[in-house]
């Protein structure tokens, strides 16, 4: 238990070390937050369906900042260590391969968390937030869609060996999905069609499910996109521990 402590603080130091990571998950949601707020404010709009635009806003950055720390921190990282043998080094010691893949899993869990009090921290000071849904709800919610993130950031671990292939892979996964699901802008303002060709995105769904939970809309106008968060958990999940390599 000692090592995995030792372990997850190294990770959590080296998290901090990293400039994009405190960029994107604790600076960038919340400034997207204050630009938004500052532009349209946050008065009942029809076209989102009687909220404004910071309740619609803050469930899509929640979003956002899994998307950083699912898509892009955990697989860089894990790919990193494969590359550079500090996977095939760790697995060497007396740690257990889930010590070594949940360390990394619970570092980018918990700033994730962090990111997401920041944000929230800055609507109810800022903008006087209010939430409309139930708490549990919610964190169930908020849990299911980090989760289902995190699965797919492993399978990119999984699949691919190279530090530069996984960022590349990464990228390709993480940038449609951020400015097409949602995410950074409302999708609302988009055009009909790019609406409709944003359901194959698993990020669309996410803000789909929290959204509904936030603005407590009933079940039954979200419960499709619970049941695909949960699919794609469940199969990145299956699929990651099939494909791991540890160097």
């Amino acid at each position: 238990m000692k090592k995995v402590l030792s372990l997850f603080a190294f990770e959590l130091k080296m998290f901090f070390k990293n400039v994009t990571n405190i960029i994107f998950v604790l600076i960038f949601p919340s400034g997207m937050i204050l630009l938004f707020g500052g532009i349209y404010g946050n008065e009942p709009s029809e076209m989102f369906g009687g909220f404004g635009t910071i309740d619609v806003m803050t469930p899509s950055c929640i979003c956002l900042i899994a998307a950083v720390t699912g898509l892009m921190s955990l697989p860089i990282t894990l790919c990193t260590y494969r590359e550079n043998k500090v996977l095939k080094r760790l697995k060497a010691t007396a740690l257990s391969s889930l010590s070594i893949i949940g360390t990394q899993f619970a570092v980018n869990f918990l700033m994730t968390i962090v990111g997401i009090a920041l944000l929230l921290l800055i609507v109810l000071i800022v903008f006087h937030f209010e939430l409309v849904g139930s708490v549990f709800v919610v964190a169930s919610l908020t849990i299911l869609v980090i989760c289902s993130t995190f699965s797919i950031g492993l399978l990119i671990a999984s699949i691919f060996k190279s530090a530069k292939t996984a960022t590349t892979v990464a990228m390709m996964v993480y940038f449609p999905m951020i400015f097409l699901s949602g995410a950074t802008m409302p999708i609302e303002l988009m055009p009909d069609t790019v609406q409709k060709w944003s359901n194959v995105l698993p990020l669309t769904h996410a803000v789909n499910v929290l959204k509904g939970g936030w603005l407590n809309a009933p079940f039954s106008e979200y419960y499709v996109s619970v049941l695909v968060l949960v699919a794609i958990f469940v199969v990145c999940s299956f699929l990651s521990v099939k494909c791991f390599k540890w160097e």
